[in-house]
């Protein structure tokens, strides 16, 4: 099993399908519990029921300065609600800085709204994986390039600028620039403040079959996960996320694959070198 190196430009992160093994750590200013927010905190996250779970942590943290909370999501409820990017080209914009960044909280978060967009599973595994190991459409690799770039604060070409500016107003590009600071800004915040996922941690389990080598060690270590294929005797990923119990024998199964075909992802702590 791998270890992964943070996602500057050369090295990998775990959304990109190395194996990472991570230890909880203390948040460095502890998100406030809801009885502690001021009113205006619980109308907004009560009003923004509709985004999905998993910001309580993040509500908590904006909560030890309410006046920049407020003004922060009122930004944020500008770009989702109120944009015009779309939510397929905001998500993808999300995702993208998210992993380059090294921001799972952000990430995580972001994988059901993507869904909900109509992003697949597979173009959302994707936004976690260099860019040319996905067939992505002209807009959506122009997009992704443009988020990688903005994530570093790199120069976006002129070549670049102009297929964006051809699909996109005025308008939108100055929303997209926008949504990829902001994120960044948030991934930066969380990621510093070592400020912890709302659901519990979790091992997301990866099984690339063309790399199997048939040994099927892991079915005997985890046969609630794996089981191997009688046909062809590739090993077959049973449960993608399985449940904490079984954390232990998965990534007891990850250390005997012989050809390191398992990847194992705690959703819950960003990979460090």
């Amino acid at each position: 099993m791998n270890h992964v190196d943070s996602p500057a430009h050369g090295t990998v992160s775990p959304y990109e399908g190395e194996s990472v093994l991570t230890t909880t750590r203390v948040p460095r200013i502890p998100p406030l519990p809801p009885a502690e927010w001021p009113p205006v905190l619980r109308s907004l996250l009560a009003d923004s029921h509709r985004d999905g779970p998993g910001r309580e942590n993040l509500f908590g943290t904006l909560a030890h300065h309410p006046v920049l909370a407020h003004a922060w999501l009122s930004l944020a409820r500008v770009l989702t609600h109120e944009g015009t990017l779309g939510h397929r080209r905001r998500e993808l914009i999300v995702l993208r800085v998210a992993h380059r960044l090294d921001a799972p909280y952000v990430y995580r978060r972001h994988r059901t709204p993507a869904a909900d967009a109509g992003l697949t599973d597979a173009e959302i595994d994707a936004t976690g994986a260099d860019l040319d190991a996905h067939a992505w459409a002209g807009e959506d690799s122009d997009l992704l390039e443009a988020a990688d770039l903005l994530a570093v604060n790199s120069p976006v070409p002129e070549g670049l600028w102009g297929r964006l500016a051809r699909v996109l107003s005025p308008g939108q590009l100055v929303e997209l620039l926008v949504l990829a600071g902001q994120t960044a800004t948030m991934c930066a915040t969380l990621n510093t403040l070592h400020t912890p996922s709302d659901q519990q941690p979790s091992l997301v389990v990866r099984l690339d079959r063309e790399r199997c080598c048939s040994a099927g060690q892991c079915v005997g270590a985890a046969p609630e996960v794996f089981e191997q294929d009688e046909e062809d005797g590739r090993v077959t990923l049973l449960v993608p996320e399985p449940d904490a119990r079984c954390a232990d024998e998965v990534r007891f199964a990850a250390d005997l694959c012989p050809s390191g075909a398992i990847t194992l992802v705690d959703d819950e702590e960003p990979a460090r070198s």
